[in-house]
């Protein structure tokens, strides 16, 4: 007999819902906690299903929550789930096995037949879940990578350093994302529509020669953490991605700024070796796992 109770989801569960996301997270790399208008909007789709968002009442108390998605497009012939790591207050650990259970079984009589969960080693007890319950390891999904900014060596900038212009750059910057990333012209563009519309950004700054765009990155900050997040560093030499990292480096300090971090995925992943040579040094990385149901 247990004190936990599941339900599924009700609108007015999601301020709860963000608390403890936000709580539980708030030490974790490569995950970020999605505020409450976005989850209203995301649930109010018509194609969002009630049943794939579970949550854990003990009394009156929500103490956790899962979120659960049948992947729409079938995998050879199988539908494919996927399972979040149940986010669960301290002292409910009894609560972090039941979301997980109960989550799995709603996906099963769904019709889902191999259940997808992805990991990071700095996620808690999450990070445990794939050798507990029986998971197979798939493939890496992203790498955090970070460099103390005392230690990054800069040199001087020489060349002019233009701000990002939509007009003038994005078809360009769409094509290099497209052949150096792998990405489709619907990714690249969207991309940088989600770039125009970040609040901290530092800079998104674009190198020019002969009319031809040689070197581009993006950074934000994070004051919160004293710490900025730079993006794909693309140059065509070696000179041209020094001076966009002393640019940054340059204005970051003048912030007090204390590390930069890039976060890696997709075709940026194959990038690793190129952060590290830059003195960049691997931090975690998240992986995605598989088993059948």
């Amino acid at each position: 007999m247990t004190d936990y109770i599941i339900k599924t989801y009700q609108e007015d569960f999601i301020e709860d819902q963000v608390r403890i996301g936000t709580e539980v997270s708030k030490n974790w790399q490569l995950f970020g906690q999605t505020p409450v208008d976005r989850l209203k909007e995301a649930y109010s789709q018509p194609d969002f299903d009630p049943e794939t968002r579970l949550y854990c009442f003990k009394g009156e108390e929500m103490v956790g929550f899962l979120t659960t998605r049948i992947v729409p497009e079938q995998e050879e012939g199988k539908t494919i789930a996927t399972i979040s790591p149940p986010m669960v207050l301290e002292g409910h650990e009894e609560a972090f096995d039941l979301l997980l259970s109960e989550g799995a079984q709603t996906l099963k009589n769904k019709g889902a037949k191999v259940l997808r969960f992805f990991s990071n080693d700095t996620w808690g007890e999450s990070a445990k879940v794939p050798d507990k319950h029986g998971f197979e390891f798939k493939r890496d999904t992203a790498y955090l990578v970070s460099q103390k900014m005392s230690e990054i060596k800069t040199t001087e900038v020489k060349e002019e350093v233009l701000l990002y212009n939509k007009e003038r750059d994005l078809d360009e910057l769409v094509e290099i994302f497209v052949k150096e990333l792998g990405m489709t012209e619907e990714q690249a563009t969207q991309n940088f529509e989600v770039i125009d519309t970040t609040d901290t950004i530092l800079g998104h700054f674009i190198i020019r020669k002969d009319d031809k765009i040689v070197a581009r990155t993006y950074a934000q900050i994070n004051p919160e953490q004293n710490e900025a997040y730079v993006g794909y560093i693309y140059a065509i030499d070696d000179k041209y991605r020094q001076e966009l990292v002393s640019k940054i480096v340059n204005q970051c300090k003048e912030k007090d700024i204390a590390e930069l971090k890039s976060f890696l995925f997709g075709g940026m992943m194959e990038k690793l070796d190129d952060y590290k040579a830059m003195g960049f040094k691997q931090e975690s990385k998240s992986a995605m796992y598989e088993k059948e149901l």
